[in-house]
């Protein structure tokens, strides 16, 4: 059984640049990749998303279809914390892809003291490429 693995922003960056072929894809929403940011070079192909915010596996798999994503793509999702790029990753196992890992620690990264993100770890925080449109 093939395992969903686990990169820290920094290594899962190293991984990008290490494997040309490698993709970086971003399963937040639309809202938050418009508002929030995102890494640099990603594929954009949302976990949940308005109007129903409900997981919908097949069409999930035919998006990463139509970027090109073969069953032994390496493949690295991101989220916000961390939590949906989780569930999205078990998933793509689940259809047959054999090299998926997430970014644990996501965009923005765990709450703080003030139940806020952004200032404890993740993507941004970390110093990774990111922009904002």
């Amino acid at each position: 059984m093939t395992i969903l693995a686990q990169y820290l922003p920094k290594n899962a960056l190293e991984r990008l640049k290490a494997n040309k072929d490698a993709v970086l894809i971003d399963v937040r929403c639309e809202a938050e990749n418009k508002f929030v940011g995102r890494p640099v070079d990603c594929i954009f192909v949302p976990w949940l998303d308005d109007p129903d915010w409900e997981a919908n596996e097949d069409e999930f798999i035919a998006a990463i279809g139509r970027f090109n994503c073969q069953k032994d793509t390496e493949i690295i999702l991101i989220c916000r914390s961390g939590y949906r790029s989780g569930d999205a990753g078990k998933c793509l196992l689940k259809f047959g892809f054999t090299n998926v890992a997430h970014v644990v620690s996501g965009f923005e990264g765990d709450l703080d003291e003030n139940n806020q993100r952004g200032n404890v770890n993740g993507w941004r925080h970390d110093g990774m490429p990111w922009l904002q449109c």
